[in-house]
């Protein structure tokens, strides 16, 4: 409301300039006069009421870091964190794994030491949050372990024959049958080969998914048995007749 005001306070008053020109002044001064009046109350508009408003929306500065007070304050939850960890285990001692403890210090957060002299852990994670409130959490650091190869994931051969052995052997047999053939091998990765020429050479047919572990043969060996197959171990394939 005051900057209300304000404007049209001085709207009157160059109203009252340009009249007092119009009346007073004649010839070639004139239009100079009128263009300088409007251009002094332009420039006194823009400073005094669009540059405040402008400042006013900065946001304020964020305060300098302050390089001793975070340092003696580092000091401070060093001695802290040094506690936590000796009140479980006395022979404890750790390290910042961050490049400027200080700077985390004064921010807070979560930060991550390196631990020694705590059996089965080597790192913990260090939180200081706005309060003031410190955490020291033990983290225990696992290998992730390489998964097996398809055909080395744990199959009961019976449970994989049936639903999925039983069909492809099933229908890839009574084929190759019908064509004169009466062997096959089943590689180590599931691979099913004929050797045609009977030269050795092999020829491969289809490949059965998550075939059992080389450790599992036997039994496998066993079911084909019975499903009246001859088969046989032979180093790294299984033989089958029929």
């Amino acid at each position: 409301m005051k900057q209300k005001k304000t404007i049209g306070g001085s709207i009157g008053l160059l109203i009252g300039v340009v009249i007092a020109i119009l009346a007073l002044v004649r010839g070639t001064w004139l239009v100079p006069l009128l263009i300088g009046t409007f251009a002094v109350w332009g420039l006194w508009l823009l400073v005094t009421q669009v540059f405040p408003r402008e400042t006013a929306r900065k946001p304020q500065q964020a305060e300098p870091f302050n390089r001793q007070l975070a340092q003696t304050l580092l000091h401070h939850v060093n001695y802290r964190v040094s506690d936590c960890l000796k009140a479980g285990y006395p022979d404890a001692r750790w390290e910042w794994m961050m490049r400027d403890p200080a700077l985390f210090v004064a921010q807070g957060g979560t930060g991550r030491i390196r631990v020694t002299g705590i059996p089965d852990y080597e790192y913990a994670d260090v939180t200081v949050d706005q309060g003031g409130k410190l955490t020291c959490l033990l983290v225990k650091m696992s290998p992730v372990e390489k998964p097996a190869p398809p055909n080395q994931q744990p199959v009961e051969p019976q449970q994989w024959y049936e639903a999925q052995g039983r069909q492809t052997l099933g229908t890839l047999v009574a084929d190759l049958d019908s064509r004169g053939h009466n062997a096959l091998t089943v590689q180590e990765d599931g691979s099913i080969c004929i050797s045609p020429k009977g030269d050795g050479t092999e020829v491969k047919q289809a490949v059965l998914a998550n075939f059992p572990a080389k450790d599992l043969w036997p039994k496998l060996v066993e079911i084909l048995k019975q499903e009246g197959l001859a088969a046989t171990v032979q180093g790294d394939c299984i033989a089958v007749t029929w």
